[in-house]
């Protein structure tokens, strides 16, 4: 685990994140702005149904926190 010096300091949205995918034995690695990433995020969400799948194993909203039928 990395060190952490300081304290934490208020976001700005310009702080960069990074996702690293490992499918099949071949790496992706993306890197976006947070203010991207969040609105990549809320854009998901907001996509997902609200009503609770009858399968399992489904993605849905369920007020506002992603859940898995």
């Amino acid at each position: 685990m990395e060190q952490l010096y300081g304290l934490p300091q208020p976001l700005t949205g310009n702080e960069i994140v990074t996702i690293q995918q490992e499918q099949n034995g071949q790496f992706a690695k993306c890197s976006m702005p947070l203010s991207e990433f969040v609105t990549f995020i809320l854009a998901g969400l907001t996509a997902l149904s609200t009503a609770e799948p009858s399968e399992k194993g489904v993605l849905w909203n369920n007020a506002g926190v992603v859940s898995i039928s």
